[in-house]
């Protein structure tokens, strides 16, 4: 079981599975979730989720002791998903995050916790977009590397906000210009009010594929 402050992370390919593995992650997942898989158009939108929803099922039952397929889940205010408080492991926190290549679940003793995974072939991984969406030192920051490093870096300085709103439950409402992080290492450097201070805030980042980058954010309550 998980003690508190600590944090599990998993992650599978979904793009490499085969027939037999794509059926077990099915089998895990309850009816609305495979009707909602069936609904996307790509085969590579449908085998994401689904490994994304199995994978996730898996990890709270090895967490909170019962069947993947018993979890219950219901909208927190903000939007973001908790685990049903009837089944009694509430104190299990989780976050999901997938692209079509990798698919990554955390999951968390009563900490807050916000994951996200990106792939470097997302398009338009532009400065103008950070203009429009960073704080003004993350785009400065991006403006002043070497074009080549520039969607990298991007990459990095997204997935490390994604992850941090996803923790606070906020979402982007919050607002990605409000908060700002530097690199090498990834660290926080300010926060809005609302997110806590900033010595609350576990941050931790790296690449578990090539072209990939995953960014975990928790906040200690």
């Amino acid at each position: 079981m998980l003690s508190l402050g600590a944090v599990r992370l998993g992650w599978l390919r979904p793009d490499i599975a085969d027939a037999a593995t794509l059926a077990r992650w099915q089998a895990l997942l309850s009816p609305e979730e495979r009707d909602r898989a069936a609904r996307f158009h790509f085969e590579s939108d449908r085998r994401a989720y689904t490994a994304a929803h199995a994978l996730k099922r898996q990890m709270l039952a090895d967490q909170g002791g019962l069947p993947p397929a018993a979890w219950r889940f219901v909208t927190g205010p903000a939007g973001k998903p908790e685990v049903e408080p009837a089944l009694d492991r509430a104190w299990l926190r989780f976050s999901l995050s997938h692209c079509r290549s990798l698919v990554a679940c955390a999951v968390a003793a009563t900490d807050d916790v916000g994951l996200d995974v990106e792939a470097l072939s997302r398009p338009a991984l532009t400065p103008g977009l950070a203009d429009r969406f960073f704080a003004p030192e993350e785009a400065a920051m991006l403006r002043a590397l070497p074009p080549p490093e520039q969607p990298s870096a991007f990459l990095q300085i997204w997935t490390l906000k994604e992850s941090f709103v996803k923790a606070t439950g906020h979402g982007i409402g919050l607002g990605l210009e409000r908060f700002a992080f530097a690199l090498d290492p990834p660290r926080l450097r300010f926060v809005p009010p609302e997110a806590g201070p900033l010595a609350a805030w576990r941050i931790a980042q790296w690449q578990p594929l090539p072209g990939h980058w995953l960014a975990l954010a928790l906040r200690r309550l």
